[in-house]
């Protein structure tokens, strides 16, 4: 603890005793502005609570001692996060590692947001939460394991599988994010993507990542914040202040099905085309991945997956819709 700072008192009180000592005390003339790691995880979030969200707690009611949790090898890492495979309770799981150095407010502003979302969460095709756990400069979201890594690699480690299995995952992939959508308020993922959807030791199919998820306030309500992976985002991402719906991720999906649907035979959509080339032929040409390799497959199948990443969103289907479709493939 800081010297001259009670440790008693109610949690409000609290956080204005920390925010007068960090106002109060002189800071060390190093660097030109403040680092949140200089203060410990929890501290930095709770002063960002008290100073950006008023009444608003950063509290983690499934705190996780660090001490419980065992760390193993590195099985991936992305945007601000490492993740380990890792054991807690004598169970495995998957722990994700915040990186926190420099972090700003809406840094920090996100991964409560992740966490938030992820809480809310229960559906066997959504890769479930466990816990935090927060100790001086870490901060891990413990979530179950998928062992069989992400979609992205591990159709490129596996051999094609049977049609049967091929939509198993996709309908494992519709109904996640249909019940992310069907959700009140809605869920809308927007960073929808093969490395962004796990496989588990039964391989089941299960939705990952909610770094960037947004939850719609309201029905009805556009949102206006661009982010994700181009080659995954629907044309109507990029403009200058994007307004969307959740068809952006019916729109990913669709791109998704498809590369299950040809298992590694490129490698991923719009791979041989800049960022350039991929916002001018995809938004303002219509330039969808080609579909001639896939002609052996169900005409009624291939035409979901075109109506799903449809130029315009209004053209696109519910995912509530997909899921029945997709149906008629798994009898």
């Amino acid at each position: 603890m800081f010297i001259g700072l009670s440790a008693e008192g109610s949690k409000s009180q609290l956080i204005q005793a920390l925010m007068d000592w960090k106002i109060n005390t002189k800071p060390v003339p190093v660097p030109s502005s403040p680092h949140l790691e200089q203060l410990s995880t929890r501290e930095a979030i709770l002063l960002y609570s008290a100073g950006g969200k008023g009444t608003e707690s950063a509290d983690f009611s499934d705190e996780i001692p660090i001490d419980k949790l065992e760390f193993g090898s590195k099985i991936g890492s992305g945007g601000f996060k490492d993740c380990y495979r890792g054991e807690y309770l004598g169970n495995a799981v998957a722990i994700g590692e915040v990186r926190i150095a420099d972090f700003s407010s809406s840094d920090f502003e996100e991964i409560r947001h992740e966490i938030s979302v992820l809480k809310q969460l229960r559906h066997e095709n959504i890769v479930k939460f466990i816990g935090v756990c927060s100790n001086r400069r870490r901060l891990c979201i413990v979530t179950e394991l998928c062992e069989n890594g992400d979609l992205f690699d591990f159709m490129r480690k596996v051999p094609k599988p049977p049609f049967g299995q091929l939509m198993m995952f996709m309908h494992d992939v519709a109904l996640g994010v249909s019940y992310l959508h069907t959700r009140r308020p809605s869920v809308i993922h927007r960073d929808l993507k093969s490395m962004n959807v796990l496989i588990s030791s039964d391989n089941r199919a299960k939705i990952n990542d909610f770094g960037l998820a947004r939850i719609r306030p309201r029905m009805n309500t556009m949102v206006h914040t661009a982010c994700g992976t181009p080659n995954w985002q629907a044309p109507e991402f990029w403009a200058s202040r994007p307004s969307y719906t959740e068809k952006v991720d019916v729109y990913a999906c669709g791109l998704i099905f498809w590369e299950i649907l040809q298992w590694g035979v490129e490698p991923y959509p719009y791979h041989d085309m800049t960022e350039h080339q991929l916002y001018s032929q995809v938004r303002d040409y219509g330039y969808r991945p080609p579909l001639a390799r896939l002609q052996k497959y169900p005409k009624a199948l291939l035409d979901l997956i075109q109506q799903m990443w449809a130029q315009s969103p209004a053209d696109r289907p519910p995912m509530t819709q997909v899921v029945e479709r997709l149906l008629d493939y798994l009898s």
